[in-house]
């Protein structure tokens, strides 16, 4: 007999603290959208409409609410935390946009294709195409995730997120940076004290990082409290090995990545002078960081700097 109830873990922040709305994103109170982090919002802000256990010709189907509620976890595990975060924030400027005009409820989800060229238009000039792409399809995701029929083909989404891209303010769009060099991070060492534990740890994130070839967010948190065993490095996830010429080199196992789910493996080898990863990994002023308290500075909290 299968097993059809095997636990999952929560699709959702079971911790995290909402903070208040920036000012001009408040969307109006309302018992669909509570008040909650941009992570939840996807799966908790609700459509007046949601999945419901009938077929395709109306017909009731003999799925429970917990069977419902467990699809709205699988389904939400189809986006990264990550993604979710920033789904989050699009579909707040959708629900403010949509104040702003007196879209009822009902109106938003399904959203007409009329509705969503409104917000994307209304939003152009505002943010990048990058940024205003992510709204888009957070509404979408959003009508995936409960359920909803969309109705918006991908050619009159595609034409208005180009002109959108085109109409991009021009200080939304980054300037080509100079290559990071050798000569950069000698002058980021000179910088630095290295005998203070979180100097010490800014380079030794920095040494791994480059000589790994790897991207930043894969060796860091983006808070004190946001650590996942299963997805981000730990201590034990270091080892000494051989690449595949014979020489010896430092392998990390990341647990995850978003492109590579199931986790990869990245390394590097020791180094010539101050560039060396070893030497900054084995600094052991990095084993005080827990011991070390922060500086503080007026208005600055140690979270508040950490959250940064």
């Amino acid at each position: 007999m299968p097993h059809f109830s095997a636990p999952l873990p929560p699709a959702f922040s079971l911790t995290g603290q909402p903070r208040p709305y920036q000012p001009g994103l408040a969307p109006a109170p309302s018992p669909l959208q509570p008040h909650c982090i941009a992570v939840d919002r996807l799966r908790r802000w609700l459509p007046v409409v949601s999945r419901d256990a009938v077929n395709a010709k109306g017909e009731r189907v003999n799925i429970t609410d917990q069977d419902l509620e467990r699809t709205l976890v699988v389904l939400t595990y189809a986006w990264t935390p990550g993604t979710r975060q920033t789904y989050g924030t699009g579909l707040l400027i959708f629900h403010v946009f949509c104040d702003s005009r007196e879209i009822p409820e009902e109106q938003r989800c399904p959203a007409s294709t009329v509705l969503m060229l409104a917000f994307i238009s209304a939003c152009t000039g505002a943010y990048s195409g990058a940024a205003l792409a992510n709204y888009f399809y957070a509404v979408q995701a959003w009508h995936t995730l409960h359920g909803a029929p969309w109705t918006m083909t991908k050619a009159e989404a595609m034409t208005a997120l180009n002109g959108a891209t085109a109409l991009a303010p021009p200080k939304s769009k980054q300037e080509k940076r100079v290559l990071f060099t050798k000569e950069i991070i000698k002058a980021i060492h000179d910088a630095l004290d290295l005998l203070i534990p979180l100097d010490a740890a800014v380079y030794a994130c920095l040494m791994t990082t480059f000589w790994s070839a790897a991207r930043l967010g894969e060796f860091t948190v983006p808070t004190l409290r946001s650590f996942e065993p299963k997805l981000h490095i730990k201590r034990s996830n270091v080892r000494q090995t051989q690449d595949r010429h014979g020489f010896s080199v430092t392998a990390f196992s990341l647990p995850w990545t978003k492109s590579a789910p199931e986790g990869e493996e990245v390394y590097w080898a020791v180094q010539d002078g101050v560039w060396d990863p070893a030497a900054a990994l084995d600094n052991p002023w990095l084993l005080t960081i827990q011991q070390t308290r922060w500086p503080s500075f007026p208005g600055n909290t140690h979270q508040e700097r950490c959250d940064r």
